[in-house]
């Protein structure tokens, strides 16, 4: 299909704008196309009422503007340009290529954290905070392991137990999602489920990665209470780590805007990398307080 060749071979690939991505998380999703397939911008539609509008999808964290050859680069206000009038309100996240500028738009930048992962895994460490280091060895003395062997439902789990209790919008249909989106990129083999035992042998920890080409992207998370006070996470992405040292991955850990989250990300050496978000409501007045579901 000319849209997924041009997704796999776009000089700025994410993997969130192959179609049978966008048909999970956006069933319905809209498009522009330059020329033959030279550059592309998904529009991930939704429709309220009757009123049509674009909002980023859930498990998606950058899509905007794909472009096949460097000279596209910069048409990124193009395609911002010809987003058509229907959609009376876009929220939209762009990627880390796009530098959006458009006198109809609210800009703001978003925070993902990368680490390269082409050095040797003791370098790499070196470059851990004292907090991850002590989590650690924490998770170490409570013996605890890491397997391939979790379920995605399991994972799931474990979000619900704790983080999920606290997000009121992550319903039963996201989970559904999510699940489904899991199975397909377990069918095409660029998934990874990583999980944490403990002594008795039961999962306190596991997170999804996605692997394709030589991006990582650490997916989906979930942690149990016992799981936080034995440093299990930080374990787990220290294993990723450690089976991909030395290769040609990059470790996206999707963010984060939440100072929490970020400070724990950085502290395995990642690096800040921005990405523009785009706003733009043309909704009637009148409901303009409406949030977009």
């Amino acid at each position: 299909m000319a849209w997924d060749q041009c997704v796999d071979n776009a000089v700025n690939q994410v993997v969130y704008a192959f179609s049978w991505y966008l048909d999970i998380v956006s069933p319905g999703w809209d498009a522009l196309v330059l020329g033959n397939y030279e550059a592309i911008m998904p529009l991930p539609q939704k429709k309220r009422f009757t009123l049509s509008y674009l909002a980023q999808p859930l498990f998606t964290q950058q899509l905007g503007v794909l472009y096949t050859d460097l000279e596209h680069m910069h048409a990124t206000n193009e395609f911002i340009a010809a987003i058509p009038e229907k959609f009376k309100l876009i929220e939209l996240n762009l990627n880390t290529y796009n530098i959006p500028s458009h006198p109809l738009y609210s800009i703001t930048q978003n925070i993902t954290c990368h680490l390269e992962l082409n050095s040797d895994y003791e370098i790499l460490k070196s470059g851990y905070s004292k907090q991850i280091k002590r989590n650690i060895d924490k998770a170490e003395k409570n013996h605890l392991i890491t397997d391939e062997q979790i379920t995605s439902e399991k994972i799931v789990e474990l979000f619900q137990s704790d983080r999920g209790k606290k997000i009121k919008n992550f319903k039963k249909k996201n989970t559904t999602i999510l699940l489904r989106l899991i199975d397909m990129m377990q069918q095409r083999k660029i998934v990874t489920c990583l999980g944490v035992k403990n002594k008795s042998g039961q999962y306190i920890s596991g997170a999804v990665f996605v692997v394709y080409h030589d991006v990582a992207i650490f997916l989906f998370s979930g942690t149990s209470t016992e799981g936080k006070q034995c440093g299990a996470m930080s374990m787990l992405i220290d294993c990723f780590i450690k089976k991909h040292s030395k290769s040609p991955l990059m470790l996206d850990f999707e963010g984060s805007n939440n100072k929490n989250l970020l400070r724990f990300y950085l502290g395995f050496g990642s690096k800040v990398v921005n990405y523009h978000a785009i706003r733009r409501n043309n909704l009637p007045k009148i409901i303009r307080w409406v949030k977009a579901p």
